[in-house]
């Protein structure tokens, strides 16, 4: 009895195996966040909904950050020994095709929006053609 229930056990597990394995690093997830109240908008709907498209670009925005890099820029100016103007810039570039919505939902007063992008489909993707020009990685953009 007791090999019949392993033998069970062990078939009903392996029918839980996805048919194909996606390996961890071939697989990137985002999430972009969005305020409700700081969007413009006269009705609650229209803010929400704004809130909703701006969460989305982050999420976007951060997928394009882990997939070509970020470029950042600083310019520090010293005055008689102190410190004078400090900023910083940060810019990144790039297209992100074959991203899909894992899920959008809201939290509080804002909301998540989360990404997945396969790298495999997204090269694939690029066999169809660039749409537009994604300067090299040695290009200024700022």
């Amino acid at each position: 009895m007791k090999i019949w229930l392993m033998l069970t056990m062990v078939m009903l597990l392996n029918a839980c195996q996805p048919i194909t394995r996606i390996r961890s690093d071939e697989v990137l997830t985002a999430v972009g966040t969005a305020s409700v109240t700081a969007q413009r908008g006269e009705t609650l709907e229209e803010k929400q909904f704004r809130a909703m498209r701006a969460s989305k670009l982050e999420a976007y925005k951060e997928l394009s950050e882990q997939v070509y890099g970020i470029r950042v820029s600083g310019l520090t100016q010293v005055d008689d020994q102190a410190l004078g103007i400090d900023k910083t810039h940060g810019a990144v570039d790039g297209i992100i095709r074959a991203a899909e919505v894992v899920s959008t939902y809201q939290v509080g007063d804002s909301y998540v929006t989360e990404l997945e992008l396969n790298l495999r489909k997204m090269k694939k993707m690029t066999e169809y053609g660039e749409s537009h020009h994604v300067p090299r990685n040695d290009a200024i953009i700022f």
